[in-house]
């Protein structure tokens, strides 16, 4: 997460300041004047399930790594798939060895289906409502420029004089609904089968506009390496619906309207069909995260970062990882418990999300009809990296 301890500034109409800190990256279009300033990739308006995920999206990009601890769009970018597929191999024999198929515990982790990653959803909100369609292809004058690595204020702009940034960055419009209806589908049938006798709901859920971690936006062609780039510091309530306080944070209503008793907004406890419920906040591709933050804002203790976040999306003193709340339910990796993933984007939270439970000891399922990613293509690799990384410790299921 960002730098803690001050407040950064927000290009959202408030008045220009300094300040300090590295928050999550955001791609954006940058134009002033009528001429674009940004990368060329970023002008398309292709419908984001036509294009690549790495097109419009290039927060991996390695110089944007090493300036930025590769955050992006608030969510942190520490993918699991990088895990060999020999240890998840080993920590999945290791717990396969004390339990045979009778005393098998069946967990389903529904990732990330939720309004806020729907086009259609995303499409319907008023066009006034920040991270709606019709806000984010609106351009937005921008009040101040300040330096990526220092944030210093490098330009506080006169009006009538603010560049112009568009805050469509394809992926932000959200996949497609047919991919999102398939996934709804495919997690209703398998709630319905009372296989389950856990179902786990992971939330991406940004901090609160005004909070200390804010989305980066490009204002000319600087290197990411030079820590001088003059950049816009933007909320992500501007350009997301996925902040505390935004109206995409609920689970899926495709999912809400099949089985009314599914909903993030009572708490961590509830129910999916009458079967108990676990409901997870993060911000971070993998819903196992266990980083831990020591800061001025935590007390100098030290607290999970980007995993069972506060009603702010902030850290807090008792927040416990997903494998923490799952033991403490009888569902350890040493209780014969498996895992079966239906979600989104299958090549990053879903993925990150298995490999790295596979690597804790449970036995784990990808349920490849329920993922879907911005294409088939981006699903695909996706299915193969777990395929890869995950080896025989996977077992893929259609």
């Amino acid at each position: 997460m960002g730098c803690v301890g001050s407040k950064q500034p927000v290009d959202d109409g408030a008045q220009p300041q300094s300040g300090t800190g590295s928050p999550p990256v955001a791609q954006g279009q940058v134009k002033n004047d009528g001429a674009s300033v940004g990368k060329a990739e970023l002008t398309t308006t292709t419908d984001v399930a036509q294009v690549d995920d790495g097109d419009l999206d290039d927060d991996d990009e390695p110089q944007k790594q090493a300036a930025l601890g590769k955050k992006g769009l608030g969510i942190l970018r520490k993918n699991f798939c990088r895990t060999c597929a020999a240890q998840q191999q080993s920590a999945k024999n290791d717990a396969s060895s004390q339990n045979d198929a009778r005393s098998i515990k069946r967990v389903l982790v529904v990732i990330d289906v939720q309004d806020g990653y729907d086009s259609e959803f995303i499409a319907s909100l008023p066009a006034d409502v920040g991270g709606s369609l019709g806000f984010i292809q609106d351009e937005h004058a921008v009040k101040a420029s300040y330096e990526l690595g220092s944030r210093a204020l490098i330009t506080a702009f006169e009006p009538g004089s603010e560049p112009k940034i568009s805050y469509n960055k394809g992926w932000n419009k959200g996949l497609p609904g047919e991919a999102m209806d398939t996934v709804a589908a495919r997690a209703v049938t398998e709630i319905q089968s009372g296989e389950y006798e856990l179902i786990v709901f992971t939330t991406d859920y940004l901090e609160r506009s005004g909070a200390e971690e804010l989305g980066v936006f490009p204002l000319d062609k600087t290197p990411w390496s030079d820590p001088t780039k003059p950049v816009a510091l933007v909320g992500y309530d501007k350009y997301l619906t996925i902040a505390a306080g935004c109206p995409g944070v609920d689970i899926s209503r495709r999912i809400r309207e099949k089985l009314p008793d599914v909903t993030s907004a009572n708490g961590k406890e509830g129910t999916a069909n009458g079967t108990p419920a676990l409901y997870l906040r993060k911000q971070v591709d993998d819903a196992f995260d266990e980083d831990r933050e020591a800061s001025e804002r935590t007390g100098g203790a030290a607290w999970l970062d980007d995993v069972d976040v506060d009603d702010d999306g902030l850290p807090r003193a008792d927040a416990q990882t997903l494998l923490q709340q799952l033991s403490a339910r009888g569902y350890g990796p040493a209780e014969g418990t498996q895992l079966s993933f239906v979600g989104v984007v299958t090549n990053r939270c879903v993925a990150s999300s298995l490999l790295h439970a596979a690597t804790l000891g449970y036995r784990t399922r990808c349920l490849m009809g329920g993922c879907r990613a911005a294409n088939a293509a981006a699903h695909e690799k996706g299915l193969a990296m777990i395929r890869e990384k995950g080896g025989d410790g996977v077992e893929m299921v259609e």
